[in-house]
Order: C-alpha cells, then sequence, then structure tokens
C-alpha cells in the first residue's frame, strides 16, 4: 500500500512537468514568426476557373496575422488572421476579413504543418473574392 503511494506522487510529478513543457513550447511557438511551405498539388478555383497549385507558403506573425502565397499559372497572395485549432497544436484556422485589403478574400480556411512545424502538410480556403464576388476555393496538399 505504501509502495503505491511512493509511486503516484513522481508519476504525478512527471506528468505535470511534461504537460507543463508542452504548454511552454506552444508559448514559445506564438511568440515567433513561423514560415512553412511546400510543393505539392491542389487546385484553386476562382468563379468557373480551375488553376492547379504547384506550392504553397504560409507565414504566420506573433501578432496573429498571416501571409499565405499559392504558385498556380497565377500567383495569389492573401492575408488573414490565425487561431490555433481547438484539437491540434499543429493545425490552424485561418479567417480572411473585409478589414485586411480593400480586394482580396472574405472567407474562412485551415493550415496542417508538419511535427516538426518546418513544411506544410495541407491547406484549405473557401471564401469570396471582394473586388469581383466570385466564389474562391483552394485546397491543398503538400509532399
Amino acid at each position: 500500500m505504501h509502495r503505491g503511494r511512493i509511486l503516484i506522487i513522481p508519476a504525478s510529478m512527471l506528468a505535470l512537468a511534461l504537460l507543463g513543457g508542452s504548454f511552454f513550447a506552444g508559448e514559445l511557438q506564438e511568440k515567433q514568426t513561423r514560415l512553412v511551405h511546400a510543393n505539392g498539388k491542389g487546385t484553386l478555383k476562382v468563379g468557373d476557373e480551375e488553376f492547379k497549385i504547384s506550392s504553397a507558403i504560409v507565414k504566420l506573425f506573433p501578432d496573429h496575422k498571416a501571409e499565405i502565397t499559392l504558385v498556380a499559372d497565377v500567383t495569389i497572395f492573401l492575408t488573414a488572421t490565425w487561431s490555433n485549432h481547438a484539437e491540434s497544436q499543429h493545425e490552424f484556422d485561418l479567417a480572411f476579413e473585409a478589414g485586411a485589403s480593400r480586394g482580396g478574400l472574405e472567407g474562412t480556411g485551415k493550415a496542417s504543418v508538419s511535427e516538426d512545424s518546418k513544411r506544410l502538410k495541407r491547406l484549405t480556403l473557401k471564401g469570396v473574392s471582394r473586388a469581383t464576388q466570385r466564389s474562391v476555393e483552394a485546397d491543398f496538399e503538400g509532399k
């Protein structure tokens, strides 16, 4: 009985240390600019037109602003805000809002990064172009 109590204390301390370490790592990530990119395959649909995406770049700033570049037959540059996804620290929710620029996109998206946070695994976005009022969708998967 006494031996069980002795093991509970170190096990509890270890669990707290692991939780604290992951929280601290998450805090460090939010205080630095992160740049992820990947070559891969995807599609960009703007109204009735469709383009093949060959690479994508996502830059996340500490102030929760984001810059997204999609390279296809045309290059698209978007600005957004980002927030941590509730279920994973490697997924981020994106919001494209009217206040960011005159043109651009109004909508939402998601970005998923690799475990080491160096490579873009997946990027999706859906919205409406403020300039043309046409629907815009992108679905990209990095290699």
